[in-house]
């Protein structure tokens, strides 16, 4: 018998389940719907001044072919449990949320996943969300959004934001943009 309330797996940054995590975890749980936050780093979370270290251990010690057999594990387990399975991801989650798309879930959620750049050959298969904001340190998001756009299944949002805005921890953290981004995707998953 198959679980009729949706599934949401939350993907975390490099800084691994943290606060931030534990705040969209609660969020989700008090909306009505099952949440698991993996811990894709087997490890404590990081503190946001420690972000070098946090990336480089990602990068070393992880990495995004381990993290997607992960997540991939993860899924095929809980399709067994849940009819529906929904992917959020931040960052470095959201890369791995975008890998995910290709796979038998109900939608996948990705926030700021600026390595999706490296992935562009995906091609999803489910309904697939991808929020970037005007500035990224490290691409022209835009130019990434214009490539997403000629996708299938791919709905992007440029949001006139700092990296951070959905992060309650934060101090580029914008609650009202956050609000609404959260209760958009939780009407979509209660379609």
């Amino acid at each position: 018998m198959t679980i009729k309330k949706p599934l949401i797996i939350l993907l975390h940054e490099i800084y691994g389940v943290n606060d931030h995590m534990e705040y969209y975890k609660a969020i989700f749980n008090e909306a009505g719907f099952d949440v698991m936050v993996p811990n894709l780093l087997d490890r404590k979370p990081f503190n946001y001044s420690e972000e070098v270290e946090a990336y480089t251990y990602f990068m070393k010690e992880v990495g995004f072919e381990k993290a997607q057999l992960i997540v991939d594990q993860i899924i095929n387990e809980q399709k067994q449990v849940y009819e529906n399975i929904y992917i959020v991801g931040f960052s470095i989650g959201a890369t791995l949320a975008w890998l995910c798309s290709e796979k038998s879930v109900s939608a996948v959620f990705a926030f700021y996943g600026s390595r999706i750049r490296q992935y562009l050959n995906i091609s999803p298969k489910v309904p697939t969300v991808v929020y970037f904001v005007e500035k990224e340190k490290s691409f022209n998001p835009q130019i990434i959004l214009e490539q997403l756009q000629q996708k299938n299944q791919v709905y992007t949002h440029l949001v006139n934001k700092s990296h951070g805005y959905m992060n309650p921890f934060d101090k580029k953290f914008d609650k009202l943009a956050a609000d609404e981004t959260t209760n958009e995707i939780v009407r979509w998953i209660k379609l």
